[in-house]
Parts: C-alpha cells; sequence; structure tokens
C-alpha cells in the first residue's frame, strides 16, 4: 500500500512542535515551526530592508523614501500585481 505523497505531507506537518516567536520588529508574539523568527512576510520585508539599506538611509533622500516605504507597509507596486 502506498501513501499519497500530500498525505505524507500533512503526517510530517502534524509531528513538527510549534514554538512562540516574537517578532523582532514589532514585538508581536506568533506561533511557528522551524526557522521561523518574523510574524510575518511584512516584518521579514522591513528587517531584511533596514539590513541592507540601513547605511544608505542616512541621507536626507534615502531616509525620506525608507519611511515612505514603511508607511505604506513594506510593498511595491510590482509586489502587489
Amino acid at each position: 500500500m502506498s501513501i499519497d505523497p500530500s498525505e505524507l505531507a500533512r503526517q510530517l506537518a502534524a509531528l513538527r512542535k510549534p514554538k512562540q516567536v516574537l517578532c523582532p520588529v514589532c514585538g508581536t508574539q506568533a506561533v511557528g515551526v522551524g526557522r521561523r523568527t518574523y510574524c510575518s512576510v511584512r516584518c521579514a520585508k522591513l528587517a531584511w530592508w533596514r539590513r541592507n539599506y540601513g547605511a544608505a538611509a542616512r541621507s536626507p533622500q534615502d531616509a525620506a523614501d525608507l519611511q515612505e516605504w514603511e508607511n505604506e507597509g513594506g510593498t511595491s507596486e510590482a509586489e502587489e500585481a
């Protein structure tokens, strides 16, 4: 007897132990498994933006762009389409 691959995936997922995660960006608590660090994709993108463009944001124009990006929810028009 063979097990359907999707059923096997469900069984393996049920064995993973959830853990409490405290998001380093917004401080929200979330439940995750594995390597989850952030509560949402938005917080993960915001952290990436801050890591990669933190030094560049020291100029007034880049700081304004960073603030505008954060105010828009951390998404761009290309991602929404």
